[in-house]
């Protein structure tokens, strides 16, 4: 009998979207600042917003990756390398359709300025991405053995636990 493969919880990916976007926050403020050469206090205030937003969008997209990955048999922390780019790129592709114009619109700068801005940011995100997932999964790996999974499953919310029990 094949047990089902067991993913995050919600809180998991609440606590995940927090550590990822308050660590990148600090990392990317600055770094727009200086590539716009505009006031750190308008580039921070736009980055909490692309931050708020990215938070929103960051675990409906984890979700249905993972749905991706469990559909195919693969364990989501589990990934490869080449799994994990593919992951990072979506997702970077995704939220980068969804800020252009705010940054267009909030720094006053041209479409062109922004998407240079942004490649740049593109890679720097992605390579962020790629290395703090990977020590996301290190540090809070989902236990898939049935003594881990039962702890694990007490702390779902009680619709996913019902599923899980399915």
């Amino acid at each position: 009998m094949n047990q089902p493969i067991i993913t995050r919880t919600p809180l998991d990916r609440l606590r995940h979207a927090l550590m990822f976007e308050a660590l990148l926050l600090t990392l990317l403020a600055p770094m727009m600042s200086l590539m716009l050469n505009k006031d750190i206090v308008d580039v921070g205030m736009l980055s909490v917003v692309l931050s708020i937003k990215a938070m929103l969008i960051n675990p409906v997209f984890n979700y249905f990756f993972d749905r991706f990955d469990v559909s195919r048999g693969k364990v989501p922390t589990e990934r490869t390398l080449a799994g994990r780019i593919i992951h990072a790129m979506g997702l970077e592709v995704t939220l980068t359709a969804t800020s252009l114009p705010l940054i267009v619109w909030w720094l006053e700068v041209t479409f062109m300025q922004a998407l240079i801005v942004d490649l740049v940011m593109i890679f720097a995100v992605m390579l962020y991405t790629l290395i703090f997932n990977w020590g996301y999964d290190r540090l809070f790996p989902v236990h898939q053995n049935p003594a881990q999974t039962a702890v694990q499953t007490s702390a779902q919310l009680p619709a996913e636990a019902l599923s899980a029990e399915n």
